[in-house]
């Protein structure tokens, strides 16, 4: 099981937050989803095996949102694959 964290844009309000954790758990392989609107971030426990973080980044595009860097490891730090 891999975590992720996504940093997003585009939430209005805590049911923003609400509607994107529920897409994002109906991803195959997606095992729990937490979303915080204060914190504009989403973090994701997911099996790599299942599912891509690109997969990811999709579902939360097909929810209406954005994604304002990619995914990153539990503690929000680089993951070293993007440079960011």
């Amino acid at each position: 099981m891999q975590i992720g964290m996504l940093k997003l844009a585009g939430m209005q309000d805590e049911h923003c937050a609400a509607k994107l954790a529920q897409a994002l758990k109906a991803v195959k392989g997606v095992e729990d989803a937490k979303v915080s609107f204060d914190q504009n971030r989403a973090t994701v426990s997911f099996d790599e095996f299942l599912v891509s973080t690109q997969r990811l980044q999709v579902a939360v595009e097909d929810a209406g949102f954005q994604i304002a860097k990619p995914v990153h490891g539990e503690d929000g730090e680089c993951c070293g694959g993007c440079g960011g």
